[in-house]
């Protein structure tokens, strides 16, 4: 593994120009780097339960969408192409080897905050119930689901909000992405987005994608680095501002990297970032007093009864080590990209 690692250090090793960080590229830079012309569009198709929406492409899993094993609806498990598992394993199954058994809310990947002084984040205050998920509209687009939740507190039965998401996918041979249009609808009453750090759309990677190694854990070996749009790398990434994240590196020996997108026409746009070392990785508007050092309450947002607010985020899983130049063309697409209205098909 040592000498893996120094013979894919030595060989991969270029210079980003933009920040003068030495930065590792593994991979075909033709493929990486260039556009989609030379790849065919993979085919997109679900197979829907009552509890699950599993999302195939060309045939194979990407992921599985549950809204029943969990207190909030999370994606798992998320492969990149070549089926190599992006996210951790734990506390899904638990016998997973060489993952550290912290935090098991961080499930994989999932949308969560801490709402009206209720805990979402942490699953002790409430649970998020999917009351609906549909997957047939009008025009019959192949590639989108659209999933409708309730927000509601642990000894209550009146929901604190509804949070109307829409989830489009893709990819080819040498990525797979999502994009997610979140719709929280203030169906009962006001409801704010409280001040913290712990929020909102959330993944927690692969633990060979972590930036630090915990022994005592298990997490012997790590090969993760990161960068943001900003040119900053590593650890300094935490709280920043950013319109994208790449954390890239070896998964299982094989490279492997993810982006993550905020929309231009989000709130507080370019969000700020809480991006661990040791893999959790969350675009969050809110956190203002944690990220940037603002007074205590800077970041809270209300939604007033009636109204709703949208945010838009993409998250994108490369085969091979990507670019950060390659990341900001991915980044205009996504940013260009039009959605359509949806309607639901009459049953």
């Amino acid at each position: 593994m040592i000498f893996r690692t120094f013979v894919f250090s030595i060989f991969c090793g270029v210079l980003y120009p933009v920040t003068g960080q030495c930065f590792q590229i593994e991979y075909d830079i033709s493929t990486l780097s260039g556009v989609r012309a030379n790849q065919i569009d993979a085919t997109v198709s679900f197979e829907k339960t009552q509890n699950q929406v599993n999302v195939d492409l060309d045939g194979k899993l990407f992921t599985t969408f549950d809204v029943v094993k969990y207190r909030k609806p999370i994606f798992y498990p998320v492969y990149g192409p070549g089926q190599i598992s992006m996210t951790r394993t734990w506390p899904m199954k638990e016998d997973a080897k060489g993952e550290s058994k912290d935090h098991p809310h961080h499930k994989s990947m999932w949308i969560s905050h801490e709402i009206s002084g209720v805990d979402f984040w942490s699953e002790k205050g409430g649970t998020v119930v999917s009351e609906l998920i549909e997957t047939e509209f009008a025009g019959n687009p192949t590639n989108v689901f659209r999933a409708t939740s309730q927000w509601i507190k642990n000894g209550s039965t009146e929901p604190l909000l509804t949070d109307q998401t829409t989830y489009w996918f893709g990819g080819d041979e040498s990525s797979r992405w999502m994009n997610c249009l979140i719709k929280y609808q203030a169906t009962h009453g006001d409801f704010e987005f409280d001040d913290t750090k712990e929020g909102l759309f959330a993944i927690r990677t692969h633990p060979d994608l972590r930036l630090t190694a915990k022994p005592k854990s298990g997490v012997k070996e790590v090969f993760g680095k990161a960068i943001n749009s900003e040119g900053i790398t590593g650890k300094a990434i935490w709280g920043k501002q950013a319109k994208w994240l790449l954390y890239y590196g070896e998964i299982d020996g094989t490279p492997m990297s993810i982006a993550m997108y905020d929309h231009p026409s989000n709130l507080r746009h370019p969000t700020t970032w809480h991006a661990r070392d040791y893999g959790l990785v969350t675009a969050n508007p809110f956190g203002m007093h944690h990220f940037l050092g603002k007074p205590k309450g800077s970041g809270t947002f209300k939604v007033a009864s009636g109204n709703t607010l949208e945010l838009r985020y993409g998250v994108e899983f490369f085969k091979g080590i990507a670019t950060p130049p390659l990341i900001e063309q991915k980044y205009e697409s996504f940013a260009k990209r039009s959605l359509s209205d949806l309607t639901a098909k009459q049953q």
